[in-house]
């Protein structure tokens, strides 16, 4: 048995969301987890989001089926408010989940999906660096600096080109 799941909403960095799902949410957790995504969306603030669903193990086919019904009720909101989801995934069978998700109802905001944090982070500031938001932009990339820079002691927290993959996730 897998642990219970649980979800987080971290938006200490806004317009960056961090939003993480973990383990295996009840109904009741994940109808609470798009509520809480739908009350940031009515903020009708843009920013970008990183949905971590690196430890989430599985959400059962009426939870799939809420998420498709989700994103079709909140479709517009999205498209006004997102500039982009970073989905941070690593399990196949998530990756399997979520692709089963999207071809019922794909995202209305640029995506992608990718298998570290740094590499979403990297994502996350080029689309805030391409909304004009360049502040927020640097902010991230020091947030998800690689971890290259990290252990050869250079933490002044520039990405450094072609190391996607390999960054701490931001310290809180």
């Amino acid at each position: 048995m897998h642990p219970s799941g649980s979800f987080s909403f971290d938006d200490s960095t806004w317009p960056l969301l961090v939003v993480r799902l973990t383990g295996e949410p009840s109904l009741k957790t994940f109808e609470e987890f798009l509520s809480r995504s739908t009350q940031y969306l009515q903020r009708q603030e843009r920013h970008v989001c990183i949905f971590d669903v690196s430890e989430l193990h599985l959400l059962s086919t009426e939870q799939r089926q809420r998420q498709v019904e989700w994103l079709k009720t909140n479709e517009v909101l999205m498209r006004q408010a997102l500039l982009g989801i970073a989905y941070v995934i690593t399990s196949p069978i998530v990756r399997l989940t979520m692709g089963v998700i999207f071809h019922f109802k794909s995202p209305p905001a640029p995506y992608t999906i990718v298998s570290h944090p740094s590499e979403a982070g990297t994502w996350a500031a080029m689309r805030l660096e391409e909304a004009r938001l360049r502040a927020p932009a640097e902010h991230v990339r020091r947030e998800y600096r690689p971890l290259v820079e990290v252990q050869a002691g250079l933490i002044s927290g520039r990405g450094v080109p072609g190391t996607a993959g390999a960054a701490l996730p931001p310290h809180r």
